[in-house]
């Protein structure tokens, strides 16, 4: 997917959460990249929040991992069991 939002900047969270329920019909619970959590439904609101306003790169820079055009982002739905979460592919997105 092209990670590129209405504004033309690089998709928060939020949209990529919103992107995969429009599209998928998915509720999403937790988004990954590698071992990095972006976002994950079981923090506290005020820690939520704050995930699904970040842009998608911004979590993965303050963790010290260098900006990149590609990301492949894991993501876990809601009432998954562990089959079909291995089952699933990644979500491809390109940055802007």
């Amino acid at each position: 997917m092209q990670a590129v939002g209405a504004d033309g900047q690089e998709m928060t969270v939020q949209e990529v959460l919103d992107w995969l329920q429009r599209t998928h019909g998915w509720t999403v619970t937790m988004l990954l990249r590698g071992h990095t959590v972006l976002y994950d439904r079981e923090e506290d609101e005020e820690k939520r929040t704050r995930q699904r306003a970040q842009r998608l790169s911004e979590n993965l820079e303050d963790a010290g991992e260098p900006r990149q055009r590609e990301l492949e982002l894991y993501y876990v739905c809601e009432g998954e069991d562990a089959e079909t979460e291995d089952a699933r592919p990644p979500l491809l997105c390109s940055l802007p």
